[in-house]
């Protein structure tokens, strides 16, 4: 598993410890909770079969004061979590994105501090 989270990290560093969560045995409200608390890695199978692994949240402080309340922009869909990608648009820090919720494979919470 170690070599596996190596494998996935991104642009977004923490200094401590994180948490995974056993996609076996979590509710989406458990996802949900992470997100709100802080930064997660969300690692999710893309339409065209691929893998792709966000950086996002949805806790306030993250999320740039003029964005806050784009999400939505986003059409309601069941199944599908609007997140903040940390990592999203490279020139303006983040944006809003869909992540299937059915498609993701792997949350990890990123408990530490930012740096």
């Amino acid at each position: 598993m170690t070599a596996v989270l190596k494998e996935f990290k991104k642009q977004v560093k923490m200094a401590g410890p994180t948490r995974l969560l056993d996609m076996d045995s979590t509710a989406i409200s458990d996802i949900y909770n992470c997100l709100n608390e802080g930064i997660c890695e969300i690692k999710y199978t893309s339409p065209d079969g691929g893998e792709e692994v966000k950086s996002c949240t949805l806790r306030g402080s993250w999320v740039e004061s003029d964005k806050k309340q784009d999400w939505v922009d986003h059409e309601y869909e069941k199944g599908i979590m609007v997140v903040w990608d940390m990592n999203g648009d490279e020139w303006r820090g983040g944006s809003w994105i869909q992540i299937p919720i059915d498609r993701i494979t792997f949350v990890e919470q990123l408990t530490g501090v930012h740096r």
